[in-house]
């Protein structure tokens, strides 16, 4: 009966050493992918619980790629539970796009907020511009630093596909980020 609870204690200390750091990114991830505050905390909390659930069957891989997949899961099942409560209830109301998520750094001024804030709401704004597969894709790469490797795992696809999506997500926010640029950073730089 001792070796059993010791082997649980385990679990938890390690779940809570490996997975529970990784709790605002798994956020930002599901912020990202959904669009809405209220819809990511969900999927966390969602996936921390599957996580938690299936925390045996974990293999100590990387502990990152594996959190990503269960959030990336629990986003996909939130939007097909949408459709179908949509489709059961007749709404047809489109999705939210809340501010996005901020964290302020202490050091910062109020001018090198309000300037980290602006920059940040246009990079969210190119990002929102981007289909899901695309928008997952260089959040992954770009935002939360996975390997090609990593994200093929996360997203289920090949390393081809995976980096000819990236590829062209790349473009798309290139293209999205010149029209969100705003002419007075143009002039300022002259």
């Amino acid at each position: 009966m001792q070796s059993r609870n010791t082997g649980t204690d385990d679990a938890q200390a390690s779940f809570h050493t490996q997975i529970m750091p990784l709790l605002d990114s798994a956020y930002s991830f599901a912020r990202f992918l959904s669009r809405d505050a209220d819809a990511a905390q969900d999927i966390v909390q969602d996936a921390f619980l599957r996580a938690h659930r299936s925390f045996g069957g974990y293999r100590g891989e990387n502990a990152r790629a594996w959190l990503f997949t269960i959030v990336r899961n629990c986003y996909l099942a939130s939007i097909k539970n949408r459709r179908r409560t949509t489709r059961l209830n007749g709404d047809a109301r489109e999705e939210d796009s809340s501010d996005a998520f901020e964290v302020p750094s202490q050091d910062d001024t109020p001018e090198e907020a309000l300037l980290r804030k602006g920059e940040s709401e246009a990079v969210q704004a190119a990002i929102a511009t981007l289909p899901r597969r695309l928008r997952e894709i260089i959040i992954l790469r770009e935002i939360e630093e996975l390997s090609y490797s990593q994200i093929a795992e996360v997203t289920s696809l090949p390393i081809g596909t995976v980096m000819s999506r990236l590829s062209r997500a790349r473009r798309k926010f290139e293209d999205a980020w010149r029209g969100h640029a705003q002419p007075d950073h143009a002039i300022a730089a002259e």
